[in-house]
Protein backbone atom coordinates (compact mmCIF):
# COMPACT_ATOMS: atom_id res chain seq x y z
CA UNK A 1 0.00 0.00 0.00
CA UNK A 2 3.08 2.56 0.29
CA UNK A 3 4.18 2.21 -2.90
CA UNK A 4 0.96 2.49 -4.48
CA UNK A 5 0.05 5.49 -2.37
CA UNK A 6 3.40 7.33 -3.40
CA UNK A 7 2.41 6.84 -6.83
CA UNK A 8 -0.51 7.76 -7.01
CA UNK A 9 -1.93 11.26 -6.56
CA UNK A 10 -3.19 14.34 -8.54
CA UNK A 11 -1.58 16.03 -11.22
CA UNK A 12 -1.87 18.05 -14.07
CA UNK A 13 0.16 16.53 -16.89
CA UNK A 14 2.06 13.09 -17.71
CA UNK A 15 5.14 12.55 -16.34
CA UNK A 16 7.33 9.16 -16.98
CA UNK A 17 5.81 8.54 -20.32
CA UNK A 18 6.62 8.69 -23.90
CA UNK A 19 3.29 11.00 -24.41
CA UNK A 20 3.02 14.47 -23.47
CA UNK A 21 -0.38 14.49 -23.66
CA UNK A 22 -2.01 16.03 -20.17
CA UNK A 23 -3.50 13.46 -17.90
CA UNK A 24 -6.75 14.60 -16.93
CA UNK A 25 -7.43 13.26 -13.28
CA UNK A 26 -10.47 14.04 -12.84
CA UNK A 27 -11.83 12.58 -15.83
CA UNK A 28 -9.80 9.27 -15.08
CA UNK A 29 -11.22 9.18 -11.57
CA UNK A 30 -14.48 9.24 -12.62
CA UNK A 31 -14.02 6.98 -16.22
CA UNK A 32 -11.98 4.47 -13.29
CA UNK A 33 -15.29 4.35 -10.75
CA UNK A 34 -17.94 3.98 -13.59
CA UNK A 35 -15.44 0.72 -14.47
CA UNK A 36 -15.58 -0.27 -11.43
CA UNK A 37 -19.80 0.05 -11.05
CA UNK A 38 -19.72 -1.34 -14.70
CA UNK A 39 -17.88 -4.12 -13.36
CA UNK A 40 -20.43 -4.81 -10.31
CA UNK A 41 -22.93 -4.91 -12.28
CA UNK A 42 -21.62 -7.89 -15.01
CA UNK A 43 -20.68 -9.95 -11.47
CA UNK A 44 -24.56 -9.93 -10.30
CA UNK A 45 -25.12 -11.73 -13.88
CA UNK A 46 -22.77 -14.57 -12.79
CA UNK A 47 -21.28 -14.55 -16.56
CA UNK A 48 -17.85 -15.91 -15.71
CA UNK A 49 -15.69 -15.03 -18.94
CA UNK A 50 -17.40 -11.47 -18.82
CA UNK A 51 -16.00 -11.56 -15.21
CA UNK A 52 -13.10 -12.27 -15.55
CA UNK A 53 -12.16 -9.85 -18.51
CA UNK A 54 -11.69 -6.76 -15.85
CA UNK A 55 -8.57 -8.64 -14.67
CA UNK A 56 -5.19 -8.64 -16.04
CA UNK A 57 -3.99 -11.81 -17.02
CA UNK A 58 -1.67 -11.52 -14.22
CA UNK A 59 -4.22 -10.39 -11.14
CA UNK A 60 -3.45 -10.96 -7.51
CA UNK A 61 -6.49 -11.46 -5.61
CA UNK A 62 -6.06 -10.77 -1.28
CA UNK A 63 -8.74 -12.03 1.12
CA UNK A 64 -8.75 -12.08 4.29
CA UNK A 65 -7.82 -15.39 5.74
CA UNK A 66 -7.22 -16.97 2.15
CA UNK A 67 -4.06 -17.60 0.18
CA UNK A 68 -3.48 -15.11 -2.69
CA UNK A 69 -5.29 -16.58 -6.07
CA UNK A 70 -2.89 -15.59 -8.90
CA UNK A 71 -4.06 -15.13 -12.39
CA UNK A 72 -6.88 -15.44 -14.47
CA UNK A 73 -6.91 -19.27 -14.23
CA UNK A 74 -7.00 -19.51 -10.39
CA UNK A 75 -9.64 -16.33 -9.82
CA UNK A 76 -11.95 -18.36 -12.42
CA UNK A 77 -12.06 -21.59 -10.96
CA UNK A 78 -12.75 -19.44 -7.36
CA UNK A 79 -15.70 -17.46 -9.32
CA UNK A 80 -16.13 -21.09 -10.70
CA UNK A 81 -17.16 -22.31 -7.01
CA UNK A 82 -18.49 -19.27 -5.65
CA UNK A 83 -21.25 -18.41 -8.26
CA UNK A 84 -22.54 -22.59 -7.98
CA UNK A 85 -23.21 -21.57 -4.20
CA UNK A 86 -26.78 -21.60 -4.05
CA UNK A 87 -27.77 -17.35 -3.12
CA UNK A 88 -24.51 -16.70 -3.61
CA UNK A 89 -24.30 -12.84 -4.52
CA UNK A 90 -21.59 -10.37 -4.27
CA UNK A 91 -22.19 -6.35 -4.89
CA UNK A 92 -19.79 -3.31 -4.73
CA UNK A 93 -19.47 0.61 -4.77
CA UNK A 94 -16.53 2.36 -5.28
CA UNK A 95 -16.27 5.20 -2.85
CA UNK A 96 -12.60 6.96 -4.02
CA UNK A 97 -10.28 7.06 -6.79
CA UNK A 98 -6.67 7.87 -7.00
CA UNK A 99 -4.55 8.20 -10.23
CA UNK A 100 -1.17 8.25 -10.60
CA UNK A 101 0.13 11.71 -12.03
CA UNK A 102 1.28 9.60 -15.27
CA UNK A 103 -2.49 8.68 -15.89
CA UNK A 104 -2.03 4.89 -16.14
CA UNK A 105 -2.28 3.41 -12.72
CA UNK A 106 -4.87 4.12 -10.04
CA UNK A 107 -6.52 2.48 -7.43
CA UNK A 108 -9.68 2.45 -5.17
CA UNK A 109 -11.45 2.22 -2.12
CA UNK A 110 -14.29 -0.15 -2.49
CA UNK A 111 -16.49 -1.62 0.11
CA UNK A 112 -18.71 -4.66 -0.92
CA UNK A 113 -21.94 -7.01 0.28
CA UNK A 114 -21.28 -10.78 0.21
CA UNK A 115 -24.26 -13.01 0.50
CA UNK A 116 -23.61 -16.60 0.60
CA UNK A 117 -25.63 -19.96 2.78
CA UNK A 118 -23.96 -21.03 6.28
CA UNK A 119 -23.72 -24.53 6.60
CA UNK A 120 -27.35 -24.77 7.34
CA UNK A 121 -28.66 -23.24 4.62
CA UNK A 122 -29.46 -20.00 6.63
CA UNK A 123 -28.02 -16.73 4.54
CA UNK A 124 -25.62 -14.60 5.56
CA UNK A 125 -24.34 -11.33 4.92
CA UNK A 126 -20.65 -10.02 5.24
CA UNK A 127 -19.64 -6.49 4.69
CA UNK A 128 -15.94 -6.06 3.14
CA UNK A 129 -13.77 -3.31 2.70
CA UNK A 130 -11.52 -3.05 -0.79
CA UNK A 131 -8.48 -1.30 -2.46
CA UNK A 132 -8.10 -2.22 -5.76
CA UNK A 133 -4.95 -1.20 -7.84
CA UNK A 134 -5.81 -0.86 -11.32
CA UNK A 135 -3.37 -0.64 -15.04
CA UNK A 136 -4.42 0.56 -18.36
CA UNK A 137 -4.03 -1.80 -21.30
CA UNK A 138 -2.94 -0.72 -24.60
CA UNK A 139 -6.17 -0.15 -25.05
CA UNK A 140 -6.73 2.71 -22.55
CA UNK A 141 -9.03 0.39 -20.68
CA UNK A 142 -8.82 0.01 -16.78
CA UNK A 143 -8.11 -3.62 -15.95
CA UNK A 144 -7.44 -4.51 -12.70
CA UNK A 145 -4.33 -6.02 -11.32
CA UNK A 146 -4.56 -6.27 -7.30
CA UNK A 147 -7.56 -7.00 -4.92
CA UNK A 148 -7.25 -6.79 -1.78
CA UNK A 149 -10.47 -6.97 0.51
CA UNK A 150 -11.07 -7.74 4.83
CA UNK A 151 -14.15 -7.37 6.40
CA UNK A 152 -15.76 -4.47 7.55
CA UNK A 153 -17.76 -3.43 10.53
CA UNK A 154 -19.72 -0.66 8.44
CA UNK A 155 -21.36 -0.75 4.70
CA UNK A 156 -18.83 2.54 4.06
CA UNK A 157 -15.24 2.47 4.51
CA UNK A 158 -14.99 6.52 4.00
CA UNK A 159 -16.93 9.07 5.70
CA UNK A 160 -19.16 10.73 3.88
CA UNK A 161 -17.89 13.84 1.81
Amino acid sequence: MIVVSSACGKGSTSSGTASSTPVDHSRDEAALMQTSRDWAKVSATGDIEKILSYWTDDAIVMEAGQPALVGKGAIGSMLEAAFKTPKFSISWEPERAYIAQSGDMGYLIEHNKVSFPDSSGKLQTSLGKCVTIWKKDANGNWKDAVDICNSSPTERVLPRP
